[in-house]
């Protein structure tokens, strides 16, 4: 790394930084916008009018903009979407008679149709993107359906088809709109005694999940949507419980098995009995994604300023060889142990996706299931990202939040962020304490010193090969250094060993690396909070486009007078259009 990039990055206050990236803490509460309704159209899929309902209209992408739009536009046939609402509901409430873009996530859009007689109800088609093909919605629909017959609050699906192969043209569930408010808009309202029942409501919902006696990892599907061949029962113990005749656990879900070209690859996706198989899998089939289809690469700027040079693929597939030595190590022996027991949770719980009584401050519907997997509870165990520690430094001890002595004698905007943080603080503490008390099996897993870790390790070996052979090593680097204190290794020796002089070496690099990745995040924040993809608000597209530019010029500033660190600049800087591999 250059001393011009070194202060460079010295300016941004990175090369302190030897952890792991921490993201910003994401405030409680969301923006959410009303969308107008659109009137009944015809049927015709390619007319103007329904243009609105097809594209992607919530955000704009600062480069490779073609392509993310593409992926996320679904054209349908209306009326046959109206057709199917109507004869889901039995006519009870009369036609369809306006059809609205609810909402857009990175998967999938939602509509809200309305009825006749002032009935409503959700419609959600996934975009091209979103992954797998049938799969997906097979199972999202199964687990919402076997949720509420557990007492877990979700929506209620009134229709669904996994397959295209139907008059509305697309893939669909048609399921009931959530009662309740969004937790995102009624955060700052809800007083301290509403925060500690909202937690406890909370934990309730999850301490039934983490109770139930899933037999297999993998994702959950309707026994009539799978194969036989790829059914594993849905309970161990040969349990005979009503349930057990309607669903079973069948190929995993999630989205990085299915990925682009991994789709028509032959990779175990499971169901998998045991939990070391499931473990191999993921690294798996990244080893025969790359040995098919990595390339050699250099990472992106500015990155590729320490120097590197061209990264190969087969020194990441050796790396993802390395993890399969560790993995049967990572869960204890006894497939018994709590640690090991397949469990179920909500994919992506950001207070967006709950819905509170206005009334009682009780979690009255948890929205967007998909993507949810069964796996082991080691796995699976920590905080949702709505009960997140506000705190970047997290102390041993677990002590009730109080508001500032001098909280009275500080500036109004300072008293308000003040309250704000208490009142997170506040949430993430009750959290904590009821799992104490009511989710014995998920406290015990939240206080294993090995737990992020682990996490941490089998997610990096599930990661896509783009030139980047650092991430992986390091954490391979760090469960070898605490191989003693994994489960059951007493008398093993550790089956991966790092040389002195190579660790010493990679110290450096990985401190320099670590220290950009950081950089990265100050430098998207500076565009607006611009995402990894590209993505910014539409009310900020113009002003993240002149702060982009901006920043690249700072930067190209920055490299003058050191030609390597120019030409890193020229033919790395990341945020570009560019061809992409998948």
């Amino acid at each position: 790394m250059s001393k011009n990039i070194a202060r460079f990055l010295s300016r941004a206050n990175v090369l302190s930084i030897i952890s792991p990236v921490r993201l910003p803490a994401r405030g409680f509460a969301t923006t959410l916008k009303s969308r107008k309704a659109v009137p009944i159209l015809s049927g015709e899929m390619d007319t103007c009018e329904n243009a609105s309902l097809f594209s992607y209209t919530s955000g704009r992408y600062l480069y490779n903009e073609s392509i993310r739009l593409g992926e996320r536009h679904v054209e349908f046939d209306v009326k046959a979407l109206h057709l199917a609402a109507e004869a889901a509901l039995g006519q009870k409430h009369g036609k369809v008679i306006s059809i609205k873009k609810l909402a857009e996530g990175g998967f999938n859009r939602a509509f809200l149709l309305e009825l006749q007689n002032g009935f409503e109800l959700i419609a959600k088609i996934p975009y091209n993107v979103s992954l797998p093909r049938y799969y997906a919605t097979a199972s999202e629909a199964a687990t919402l359906t076997f949720l509420r017959l557990k007492g877990i609050p979700v929506p209620e699906v009134y229709a669904y088809s996994a397959t295209s192969a139907n008059p509305v043209r697309s893939e669909y569930i048609l399921m009931e709109k959530a009662p309740g408010v969004c937790a995102a808009t009624q955060w700052f309202n809800l007083k301290e005694h509403e925060i500690k029942k909202f937690a406890h409501s909370f934990v309730e919902l999850e301490k039934t999940l983490f109770q139930l006696p899933f037999a297999a990892t993998g994702s959950l599907y309707f026994k009539t949507d799978i194969p036989a061949t790829l059914q594993a029962p849905l309970y161990e113990g040969g349990s005979t419980a009503e349930e057990t005749s309607q669903f079973c656990i069948g190929p995993i879900a999630d989205y990085m098995f299915w990925y682009g070209r991994r789709a028509a690859l032959t990779l175990d996706r499971g169901p998998w009995k045991n939990p070391i198989d499931y473990l191999q899998s993921v690294a798996q089939k990244e080893i025969v994604w790359t040995q098919q289809y990595g390339t050699s690469m250099e990472p992106d700027f500015p990155h590729n300023t320490l120097g590197l040079g061209l990264q190969h693929p087969e020194d990441y597939r050796k790396l993802l060889e390395s993890y399969q030595l560790l993995a049967p190590h990572l869960l204890p022996k006894n497939r018994t142990h709590s640690f090991n027991r397949p469990t179920l949770r909500h994919p992506d719980l950001t207070p967006g996706n709950i819905f509170i009584s206005p009334q009682t401050g009780q979690i009255s519907c948890l929205i967007d299931w998909q993507h949810t997997i069964i796996q082991p509870l080691l796995l699976t165990a920590g905080y949702p990202r709505a009960f997140e520690n506000p705190d970047d430094d997290h102390t041993p001890e677990l002590v009730e939040p109080q508001l500032p002595e001098n909280l009275n004698s500080m500036p109004v905007d300072e008293q308000a962020a003040a309250r704000e943080l208490y009142r997170r603080r506040l949430l993430f503490y009750v959290y904590r304490v009821l799992n104490g008390h009511l989710n014995q099996p998920h406290i015990a897993a939240l206080r294993d010193p090995l737990l992020l870790g682990r996490q941490m390790l089998v997610d990096r070996a599930g990661r896509q090969w783009e030139g980047n052979l650092v991430t992986l090593k390091g954490v391979l680097v760090r469960t070898v250094a605490f191989w003693e204190h994994l489960p059951d290794v007493e008398d093993l020796e550790c089956p991966l060993k790092f040389d002195q002089a190579d660790l010493d070496k990679f110290a450096e690099i990985e401190d320099d690396w670590l220290a950009m990745n950081v950089a990265m995040e100050q430098w998207r924040g500076r565009i607006c909070n611009m995402t990894e993809d590209g993505w910014v608000r539409n009310e900020d597209y113009s002003l993240a486009q002149r702060r982009l530019e901006e920043l690249k010029e700072e930067v190209r500033q920055q490299c003058e007078g050191d030609s390597e660190d120019m030409k890193a600049f020229q033919s790395g800087w990341p945020f570009r259009d560019r061809k992409e591999i998948s």
